[in-house]
């Protein structure tokens, strides 16, 4: 058997023992069978969503540990390992990307350059250094919508210039058949040959304000990608989002008030835009890249059914958070996503502690890499620890302990063009189990319907496979990716529900004669 590198090993020991002895001690001299579901899921988050665990980030040591203490929890209940050979977990190579700050540099002309962070954030930098010259274009509120008629690049010759756009659409802006934004305007000026887009926003906007401070956060921050993926996608065009003073100097250079221009497309939303004559914009940004190794855990429940065993029954959850924010804030991610992580090990061991093994075989997933863009997983059906025309269907868990304890949401719904019979069944075991299981999720304002999340969580990279999914999530909180995220908040009986539920889906679908379909043509 194949393990984590010893480092990883030594701080697992030193660190996971409160979480191991909580999880053992639960049973200690009275038999194994007398730990309840929720004991089990009490001691187990209460070692994944610890201070100790510094956020489960994806590429860091903590990570490693999270790993082995899913790997070691699953090989003590005698599964058998489903990573790399002869090993409960499989490695995955990543880059760690960092803007180098020293190197940005964006100026107008010989103009001494503006100051990164203060004056200016930028989104959509790639791995390739950038070394942009060129002129600036004006095009309004840049809204493309060929359903509509309507088009504000037209008759601009964005080539080779930056295009610069006021952010959102005005009030009154009606006949748009979809909602434009930055992203959509991002596309439309990359497809016309712009070097980069420019969003602009006026000092009382208080939505572009916010925008602006999340993006400037962002360039901080480090993003990741999977190596060795290939893609024939071009790199993202760069965006750029001046502080609206700078924008007004941007449009002083070429004699042009900034306010007046802004003031005029209230009025006028369709007035003509127009090159920013005389004006040359020159930006420079370089990123860092550091190589890492990040790891899934998988391991097998063996099916019994000589004709049905090949098939697999999947059952995933990412294991991994956000980590520890730059002011030294553990995020713990007990709900996000030590909830859905503690739920797949205690269904693991339910199933596993069955006296008839079930017919076919399922497979326990947890994915690292989730929060950095669904990495693990998408690694996962990508290189396959087991033969992927072999999965039948992938019951994803992410964010089950929180919101109204008798409800749990699920996707895709009817309404949804992948919904299946594997939704179905779930709608018709939860009230078994306590629950309802409803097409949304959340309480007040975060209050959604679960469709909106369907490409936000693991089962969407076996989704992209033709795989039937069902993804179990009861909605964000005020908390979501905060360090507010913590144990006190949990509802430890609403996810051993949610477990019972998982389980008893697992076993109608393990024991059925037919495999899961899908339900719209």
């Amino acid at each position: 058997m194949t393990y984590l590198p010893t480092r990883t090993l030594l701080a697992a020991l030193l660190i996971s023992c409160s979480g191991a002895q909580a999880y053992v001690g639960a049973g200690a001299g009275t038999g194994p069978g007398t730990i309840t579901v929720k004991q089990r899921i009490e001691a187990h988050m209460g070692f994944l969503a610890s201070d100790a665990l510094r956020g489960r980030e994806t590429g860091t040591i903590a990570g490693d540990i999270t790993a082995t203490y899913v790997a070691s929890v699953l090989q003590g209940l005698g599964l058998t390992p489903a990573g790399d050979p002869e090993s409960f977990t499989q490695s995955y190579p990543l880059h760690r990307s960092y803007l180098d700050m020293d190197a940005v540099v964006l100026s107008i002309g010989a103009e001494e350059p503006f100051v990164p962070l203060d004056d200016f954030g930028l989104r959509g930098l790639g791995v390739e250094p950038l070394d942009l010259v060129g002129g600036v274009v004006f095009a309004g509120h840049g809204v493309v919508d060929g359903e509509s008629g309507i088009d504000q690049l037209a008759g601009l010759d964005v080539g080779g210039h930056f295009v610069a756009v006021l952010s959102g659409v005005p009030e009154g802006f009606d006949g748009l058949s979809k909602r434009i934004d930055s992203s959509d305007k991002r596309d439309i000026a990359q497809k016309r040959g712009a070097l980069g887009l420019i969003v602009l926003s006026a000092e009382d906007d208080d939505g572009a304000s916010r925008t602006r401070r999340w993006v400037r956060r962002s360039m901080t921050h480090s993003r990741m990608e999977l190596v060795g993926v290939s893609t024939d996608e071009k790199p993202s065009l760069v965006r750029i989002y001046p502080e609206p003073d700078v924008a007004a100097r941007l449009f002083a250079a070429a004699g042009r008030d900034f306010t007046a221009e802004v003031e005029r497309r209230a009025d006028e939303p369709l007035a003509p835009g127009f090159l920013l004559q005389g004006v040359e914009l020159t930006l420079n940004a370089s990123v860092k890249i550091d190589e890492l190794e990040a790891h899934n855990v998988a391991a097998l429940l063996p099916g019994s059914d000589p004709e049905l065993a090949h098939e697999v029954i999947v059952v995933s959850a990412h294991m991994d958070h956000v980590g520890v924010s730059s002011d030294g804030a553990v995020h713990n991610g007990a709900d996000d996503n030590a909830s859905g992580t503690s739920t797949l090990l205690s269904v693991a061991e339910t199933l596993a502690s069955r006296e008839v093994a079930l017919r076919r075989s399922v497979l326990f997933l947890a994915v690292s890499g989730e929060e950095k863009g669904l990495l693990g997983s998408e690694w996962w059906v990508d290189h396959p620890t087991l033969p992927i025309e072999n999965v039948i269907a992938d019951i994803n868990i992410d964010m089950v302990g929180r919101n109204d304890p008798d409800s749990v949401g699920a996707t895709p719904s009817p309404e949804h063009t992948d919904y299946n019979s594997l939704v179905v069944e779930a709608v018709e075991l939860g009230p078994q189990m306590g629950l309802s299981v409803s097409w949304s999720a959340g309480e007040g304002e975060y209050r959604r319907r679960v469709d909106s999340y369907y490409n936000r969580s693991d089962h969407a990279n076996f989704a992209e496979k033709g795989i039937p999914v069902v993804f179990f999530f009861s909605g964000e909180h005020e908390d979501y990716h905060r360090p507010g995220d913590t144990l006190d908040k949990i509802d430890f009986d609403k996810i051993a529900k949610v477990a019972g539920l998982v389980s008893a889906l697992v076993s109608s679908v393990a024991e059925a004669d037919g495999r899961p379909v899908r339900l719209v043509d």
